[in-house]
């Protein structure tokens, strides 16, 4: 949950709020969901083994409610693709962040902006335009990519730039897959099948 709030000197701010509990929930379902991948293993046998997927599910979204690795993700995508003019990111305040390791609050600027399906057509293409060229930046220069990027996720400035919210799902990809898709691009674009 996030909620707008202001401080005592007047900065508004995003305070997201996890749910109590969540990190335990999720250690639970870990643990369930591997016991009926590995179950499943020995009434159905098969070659793959569903609790490899399981565990890294689970590991992904351990990191996606640990709210520090979160903002981390904020500093670093921020760093990364800041020669991207257009490119807005919340900053974070530590000061309004709970302890490392517990913290079930993370706060961060408030960025005022629309969703882009509240856009009028010509400025939400414009944004749509935008969004398409940071995530094309993200796979084949910087390499590291926001995993959420969906409308909810996205806001377009009154300056008329694009703000990426929510950072706990993010990626990394290779030098060696980054090259793989810039070949495949040369490839479309030559129309060398």
């Amino acid at each position: 949950q996030v909620y707008r709030a202001t401080t005592r000197e007047g900065l508004e701010v995003a305070v997201k709020v996890q749910r109590p509990g969540v990190a335990e929930q999720l250690t639970l379902d870990w643990v369930a969901l591997t016991f009926i991948a590995r179950v499943r293993r020995i009434l159905v046998p098969s070659p793959n083994d569903f609790s490899v997927l399981v565990d890294e599910a689970i590991r992904n979204m351990l990191l996606e409610v640990d709210y520090h690795h979160e903002a981390s993700n904020m500093d670093e995508f921020a760093s990364r693709h800041r020669f991207l003019r257009f490119v807005r990111v919340p900053r974070w305040l530590p000061q309004y962040t709970g302890p490392v390791g517990t913290a079930r609050v993370l706060t961060t600027e408030w960025i005022h902006g629309r969703r882009i399906g509240d856009l009028p057509d010509a400025t939400g293409r414009h944004a749509v335009q935008l969004a398409v060229q940071a995530c094309v930046v993200q796979l084949l220069l910087t390499g590291l990519v926001h995993a959420d990027p969906h409308e909810g996720n996205l806001l377009y400035t009154d300056d008329g730039q694009l703000a990426f919210l929510d950072f706990g799902l993010m990626d990394k990809v290779q030098p060696k897959i980054m090259e793989g898709f810039a070949d495949g691009i040369q490839g479309v674009v030559a129309g060398d099948w």
